[in-house]
């Protein structure tokens, strides 16, 4: 006996889509199909199922034999018959973004395994909770920890990547997941939401991507709410939404209690620090012969991973026509065919800083004494090493020929005073969002 491709629900939801668009079919994820001299075996995972099943036996013979024509025999067998061994459901796969991946790989190329995934997801400090809590959940068993878990943030800040990390994590532990964009499985989940008891018998994880599309479906958003309310302990949900808090929080106020009271979590963008990193890493792996100015210099244009790879790709496909390295004024060039942010740099930044604090540029970079002069002054610093990845002796020199030992005084004088200033924080916070 042998089973049928590890595909072959997916081609037969394929082929219940097309003949039958929008029309949901949760009844088809906690099936078996077994193969065997011309007979398909269809095995239910208890024997509740099989009544569940029973008005959509027409349908779904009719796509199996579409998608097996080699199959002239159907039969069905009870939950006592033996099962194959426990895998995740074969479901339509989740896409992976690209982000925080070090490979540079196609998307949707698969890692190696999730503790690879988890290694090249590039963060610093301020992404390392929604990282750890990742992580915890993928060495726990299903349920015991962060459940339900959300992850959000703005559109390539690493949420499917994590999402898919999970899956694989439990796919090679023989765990049976649900992994699928949100909006397609709330359009499918209607009787999983009237009898989730059934969901829960046949999965072990519910991981949906791309919440923030049912923001403006209440009727989806309430299928979910059972399938929370009916988890069992050993269970796990992950959801991951696109947006900012107010996305969030645009929920409907029972789903939003109900992952409230799990642990909500951000991924914050990429800052420069991060970005430069993953192009170091990419360059090397991919053999691309960029300086460290052009790797900051993209670095500084581009906000998300997915514009660096973008963009890394026009750099390959310009350096190969061109048979040779390229210049500054080459890179300049590809980087204003489209996508990148518009350039801020030090004088930008200067100038924000002035105006915020009603002073003229050439006091800021003068030799001025007053508390508030220095106080402008340092902070610009810190702003600009922070956001443009400055050298300590290349912002002396931009600031008036100033000693590096300078620099590295004003920049850790006001990494302490914004621990308790709050109107530091909110001057360098501004001056942030308004740089690359």
């Amino acid at each position: 006996m042998s089973f049928a491709p590890p595909d072959v629900l997916r081609r037969i939801d394929e082929a219940l889509e097309r003949d039958h668009p929008g029309q949901p079919r949760p009844w088809l994820q906690g099936l078996r199909v077994c193969v065997r001299d011309g007979q398909a075996e269809v095995r239910f995972p208890h024997k509740l199922y099989e009544r569940f099943f029973a008005p959509h036996r027409q349908l779904f013979e009719s796509a199996l034999r579409q998608c097996l024509p080699q199959v002239v025999r159907i039969a069905y067998a009870p939950s006592e018959w033996p099962h194959p061994a426990p895998g995740p459901t074969p479901v339509a796969p989740m896409p992976l973004t690209q982000c925080g991946r070090a490979d540079g790989g196609p998307a949707g190329h698969s890692l190696p395994g999730p503790e690879k995934a988890l290694e090249d997801f590039f963060c610093n400090r301020k992404n390392a909770f929604p990282l750890e809590a990742v992580r915890r959940i993928i060495e726990h068993a299903p349920g015991e920890i962060f459940n339900p878990l959300l992850l959000y943030g703005y559109s390539g800040t690493g949420k499917s990547h994590l999402l898919k990390a999970i899956g694989d994590a439990y796919a090679r532990r023989g765990l049976r997941v649900m992994a699928m964009q949100a909006a397609r499985f709330c359009r499918q989940a209607d009787d999983w939401s009237r009898q989730p008891e059934y969901f829960w018998q046949c999965h072990d994880a519910l991981l949906l991507d791309d919440l923030q599309e049912i923001v403006d479906e209440p009727a989806w958003q309430q299928r979910l709410v059972p399938l929370l309310d009916h988890c069992p302990p050993a269970r796990q949900i992950v959801f991951a939404l696109t947006g900012s808090p107010q996305t969030f929080k645009s929920l409907q106020s029972r789903l939003l209690g109900r992952l409230e009271g799990g642990l909500v979590t951000e991924l914050l963008e990429p800052d420069l620090e991060i970005r430069l990193r993953y192009l170091q890493e990419t360059c090397r792996q991919r053999n691309l012969p960029l300086s460290r100015e052009e790797q900051l210099f993209l670095a500084r244009r581009c906000r998300q991973f997915r514009l660096l790879q973008g963009m890394l790709l026009k750099v390959e496909a310009f350096a190969e026509m061109r048979q040779g390295s390229l210049s500054r004024g080459d890179i300049e060039n590809i980087a204003r065919t489209g996508g990148t942010e518009p350039f801020v740099g030090h004088k930008e930044i200067i100038e924000e800083v002035s105006r915020l604090y009603a002073l003229r540029p050439e006091e800021v970079l003068g030799n001025g004494r007053r508390p508030q002069l220095v106080l402008a002054r340092q902070i610009a610093m810190y702003v600009c090493r922070r956001r443009l990845g400055l050298s300590y002796p290349e912002l002396g020199r931009m600031f008036g020929g100033r000693d590096h030992s300078t620099v590295v005084h004003a920049i850790k004088k006001i990494r302490k005073v914004m621990e308790s200033n709050k109107d530091v924080q909110t001057v360098v916070a501004t001056l942030e969002k308004n740089a690359p």
